[in-house]
C-alpha cells in the first residue's frame, strides 16, 4: 500500500513529487498541516530520490495523517472504500452512525482532499439540525479543522447560506439560543447569512437575543449593533446614539464589507460635516489603497444608498461604481449583482430607460445570495416597472403586479406608499 500511499500524498500536496526542491516543500506542508516533523531525505528515499529504504511505520502513520486518515493501518483499510463508494453514500453512512467521529472523520478527509468540503459540511449540519441533535451539533461546530479561520471565505459564504436557509423553516427555540452562543455557529452562518428579508422576523430575534448577552465578543456585538441599526431604519425608527456609540470608528484592520457597513450608517447617523468629511475621506483613503477591496467595501453602502436614497451617500457611490468589477470568488458575483442593481437606479434617475434595461437584462441573478436575495429583487421589480412605464410597453400592468407581490412578501414600515411613489423624484 505504500505506492497508493505515496499517490494520495501527492493529490494532498497538489502536485507530483519530483526532486529535492518538491520534498522540502512537502516537509513544510506536513509540518504546517499536522505537527509532524519530517525529514526531506525520509521523503526523498522514499519517492526513489535517494537510495531507497522502507519507512517506519510511524513515518507511514504521520504520512496518513497528512492525507485525512488516522494512521496508515486506517489508510490501508479504508483506502479502497474511500475511492469506490459513491462520495454522497458514504457522507451519509457516516452520519447514520451513533458516534459523530464518523462524520467529523470523513468531514476532515473532505476537507484536506478539497472533495466538496463545504457542501458535505452543510449536509451534516442540516441533518442534525433536523434530528435536533444538538450534541452532534456542537462537536461539528467546536472542531478546531472546521473553525471560520480555517476556513476559504468563499466556502464559509456558501456554508453560511445553505445552512442558514435551513432556519427559515426550521423553528426550535432552545436549540437556536444554543447555537448562537457557539462562536463559529456566529462566524459561519449568523454573520454569513444576514436576511434582509427577515430582520422583522426569525433574524431579527436571532439578533435581539445576541444583543442581551452579556459574554458576547466584541465583533459580534459590532456586528450585532450594526444590524439593529439597519432594522431600525427598515422600521422608520430613530436610531439611538447609544447603539452607534458601541460601533467603533473605522478601521483598516476591520474586515472590507464590515467597513462598508459601518462606514456607510455613520455617515447616515451623523449631522455632522467635519465627521462626514472624515468619514468619507477614511474610505477613499482605503479604496485607494486597497483596490483589490473595492467591491466588498462599496458592498454595503450601495444597499444603504439604495434604500435611503441620501444623496451624499448616493453620490459617493456613483462616483466608484465603474471600479466594481473584480470576480475573484463565488460570492462576489452576489456582490456585483447588488452592485449593478444600484447602477440601474442611477440610470433610471438620469432617465437612461434603454442603458437601465439593458444592465437589468445582465444581472447573475443565480449567483446572488439568498438572504439578500428577496430584499433586492423588491426593487428589481419595481425598477422593471418603473422602465416599462416609461417607455410605454405593454407589459406595465404585469410589472406592476409583480412588484406589488414582492411588496407584500417585505413588509417594512419603510415602504410606505409615499416612499415608491417619490423614489425618483428630485
Amino acid at each position: 500500500m505504500i505506492e497508493e500511499l505515496k499517490s494520495e500524498i501527492e493529490k494532498t500536496f497538489g502536485r507530483k513529487i519530483s526532486d529535492r526542491g518538491d520534498c522540502e516543500e512537502l516537509a513544510n506542508d506536513l509540518y504546517a498541516k499536522t505537527g509532524a516533523v519530517l525529514s526531506y531525505n525520509t521523503l526523498r528515499r522514499m519517492y526513489g530520490l535517494a537510495e531507497f529504504r522502507k519507512p517506519r511505520e510511524n513515518t507511514l502513520d504521520q504520512l496518513s495523517v497528512y492525507c485525512g486518515f488516522k494512521s496508515y493501518k486506517d489508510f490501508s483499510q479504508r483506502y479502497a472504500e474511500v475511492d469506490i463508494w459513491p462520495t454522497w453514500e458514504s457522507l451519509y453512512v457516516a452520519i447514520s452512525h451513533q458516534s459523530s467521529d464518523k462524520f467529523i472523520e470523513l468531514l476532515r478527509y473532505r476537507k484536506r482532499r478539497g472533495i466538496h468540503f463545504s457542501l458535505s459540511f452543510t449536509i451534516v449540519a442540516r441533518e442534525l439540525i433536523s434530528r435536533k441533535d444538538l450534541n452532534g451539533l456542537q462537536i461539528l461546530f467546536r472542531e478546531p479543522d472546521f473553525q471560520f479561520v480555517n476556513l476559504p471565505y468563499d466556502e464559509v459564504a456558501q456554508i453560511g447560506v445553505l445552512i442558514g436557509l435551513h432556519f427559515r423553516t426550521f423553528h426550535d427555540l432552545d436549540i437556536e439560543k444554543s447555537l448562537l452562543q457557539e462562536p463559529n455557529f456566529r462566524d459561519l452562518v449568523f454573520k454569513i447569512f444576514v436576511d434582509y428579508g427577515r430582520l422583522n422576523g426569525k433574524y431579527g430575534l436571532w439578533v435581539q437575543h445576541l444583543a442581551g448577552l452579556d459574554n458576547l465578543d466584541s465583533e459580534t456585538r459590532i456586528f450585532v449593533n450594526c444590524i439593529e441599526a439597519w432594522r431600525q431604519v427598515l422600521a422608520k425608527e430613530p436610531i439611538l446614539d447609544i447603539m452607534m456609540d458601541e460601533v467603533p470608528e473605522l478601521s483598516l484592520d476591520q474586515h472590507p464589507i464590515l467597513f462598508g457597513r459601518i462606514f456607510g450608517l455613520k455617515y447616515l447617523t451623523t449631522a455632522k460635516k467635519r465627521k462626514k468629511q472624515q468619514l468619507l475621506n477614511q474610505m477613499q483613503a482605503r479604496l485607494i489603497s486597497q483596490p483589490q477591496f473595492i467591491t466588498e467595501l462599496l458592498y454595503e453602502p450601495a444597499v444603504q444608498a439604495l434604500v435611503t436614497q441620501n444623496e451624499e451617500l448616493y453620490q459617493f457611490v456613483d462616483q466608484h461604481e465603474h471600479l466594481v468589477n473584480d470576480i475573484k470568488f463565488w460570492y462576489h458575483y452576489s456582490q456585483v449583482a447588488i452592485h449593478k442593481v444600484f447602477q440601474v437606479a442611477t440610470a433610471i434617475q438620469l432617465k437612461q430607460y434603454h442603458k437601465a434595461l439593458t444592465i437589468l437584462k445582465l444581472i447573475p441573478f443565480g449567483h446572488m445570495r439568498h438572504g439578500y436575495r428577496e430584499f433586492i429583487e423588491l426593487y428589481v421589480a419595481f425598477f422593471h416597472w418603473k422602465i416599462s412605464e416609461a417607455l410605454q410597453n405593454k407589459d406595465v400592468q404585469k410589472l406592476k403586479q409583480e412588484f406589488e407581490h414582492f411588496r407584500n412578501e417585505i413588509d417594512y414600515p419603510l415602504f410606505t406608499d409615499s416612499y415608491f411613489e417619490n423614489y425618483f423624484k428630485d
